[in-house]
């Protein structure tokens, strides 16, 4: 810490400015930092203590978060900073109050090496998500608050504003009477995430930094382990999604229907089961099916469907060569954490599939402005995501009422075939098919709806 607070003091009132400090926190190596002697000791009930290091010319405080432990939603007004993770796990949850209403806008998780901007005007809560782990994280603000006096806390429960004195060791609510200058009851409305919109079923969760692929396969496990006993039924009830992938499994069957001697798929990204026999049924075709998917618990599903299933990432599942006359990999190819997996992933396939066998892939559309796609161009623009190891495009998200945390790629069209007629395959056509826009429907529109690809290996390719 000596090595931060010598960087601080080189801070004058003319250099000191949000970028020249946002630049100076985000280069920080936690590995460099000795912190362990600066952490207060935590009393029980305590949600979290707080070791201001350095007053001058900016403040500088150590909090210690046990697991579990979270702020009162509260109010920077009138000072800005960063915050550093240290150690840990923390999720920077945002809201909006405008017209008596307070709801929440929206959640950054960030991880060791991660940076949290709080700008004057902020309305946050910091929340330790472990139940295991402690949280460590460096605070740097400025104007330099010494105590708490005047900070906002906002209680969803009562709608009360209550406003902190000179005594609050902590943003919290729970603090005795003696802590609190005044409460306004029935100050606002709370609008909780999953009552703004019924539809609203997923929201994006920015992680800083990216997580390393193999940390990310396991989210992403984590995550359908999580959905996989309801996911069929969401699949069926979600009123988008099921017009969505009917159409998908539509086009693919019949497709299949006009391509002679079919006697082996492979569903990649198998989930249960369900869509690879459904598309059989319609294909008219009896041929085999063999498939893949990375959670246990769908491929438990999908056997018991009396499919013939590999458990694994795709990347690391033996399969034969030049064995199969046609591969889907559906709703899943994003998942895959990087350009460079992405590359081996659609080699793999080609290598798969025997001369003249087809494969069909659906992705979500960058361009897409019902989507994702350009919130995740803004936020890779405006938060700097490539200094986090991000791609464009690259997107983390949370079902509403989940826990786990999942992963997308969202692709351009020229980025799709690129990736196809690098691997040796030779693309037939790339469709637009609405899913939240026009759910279902086959769009002209190069910018909207997602893009269903099908591409065929070379008939003059020999075996590998």
């Amino acid at each position: 810490m000596d090595n931060i607070l010598r960087g601080l003091r080189q801070f004058t009132p003319e250099t000191l400015t949000w970028d020249t400090l946002g630049e100076f926190v985000k280069h920080i190596d936690p590995d460099a930092v000795s912190y362990h002697d600066e952490l207060l000791p935590l009393l029980d009930g305590e949600h979290y203590t707080r070791n201001i290091l350095t007053l001058e010319p900016l403040e500088c405080v150590v909090l210690h978060w046990p697991p579990g432990a979270e702020s009162a939603i509260h109010f920077h007004e009138g000072f800005w900073g960063f915050v550093l993770v240290l150690d840990g796990t923390c999720d920077n949850v945002e809201y909006e109050h405008k017209s008596g209403i307070l709801r929440e806008t929206r959640l950054i998780r960030a991880q060791r090496g991660g940076v949290l901007d709080e700008p004057d005007g902020t309305i946050h809560k910091i929340v330790n998500p472990s139940p295991t782990e402690h949280l460590v994280t460096v605070h740097f603000y400025t104007p330099a608050l010494d105590t708490l006096d005047g900070l906002k806390l906002y209680d969803t429960q009562t709608g009360t504003i209550a406003v902190l004195n000179e005594h609050a060791p902590s943003a919290s609510l729970q603090l005795p009477e003696s802590c609190f200058h005044s409460f306004q009851p029935g100050a606002f409305t709370y609008l909780p995430l999953a009552e703004e919109d019924e539809a609203h079923t997923h929201r994006t969760v920015p992680l800083l930094p990216k997580p390393a692929p193999d940390e990310i396969r396991e989210m992403i496990m984590g995550y359908y382990q999580e959905q996989a006993l309801q996911y069929d039924d969401f699949d069926r009830n979600h009123p988008s999604r099921n017009k969505y992938t009917e159409r998908i499994n539509a086009l693919i069957s019949e497709d299949l229907h006009h391509k002679p001697d079919v006697n082996r798929l492979l569903a990649i990204a198998c989930g249960t089961g369900r869509r690879a026999l459904d598309i059989r049924e319609s294909s008219g075709h009896a041929y085999q099916i063999t498939c893949v998917d990375l959670s246990e618990e769908m491929c438990c599903q999908a056997s018991e469907r009396g499919v013939d299933t590999r458990v694994g990432p795709w990347l690391q599942v033996d399969v034969p060569l030049r064995t199969h006359d046609a591969v889907t990999f559906l709703y899943a190819f994003g998942h895959l954490p990087t350009h460079e997996e992405r590359k081996l992933a659609m080699d793999k396939i080609a290598a798969s599939l025997k001369p003249g066998g087809v494969v069909y892939l659906d992705v979500f559309n960058l361009e897409d402005e019902n989507e994702w796609g350009p919130k995740a161009i803004d936020s890779f623009d405006s938060m700097n995501l490539s200094r986090y190891g991000y791609e464009r495009g690259d997107v983390f998200y949370q079902k509403v009422g989940g826990t786990e945390i999942a992963f997308l790629h969202y692709f351009t069209e020229d980025a799709l075939r690129s990736l196809a007629t690098q691997s040796g395959l030779e693309v037939t056509w790339i469709k637009h098919i609405g899913y939240v826009h026009r759910s279902g429907e086959e769009l002209t529109d190069d910018t909207h709806g997602s893009l269903l690809l099908k591409a065929t290996l070379p008939k003059l390719v020999g075996p590998l």
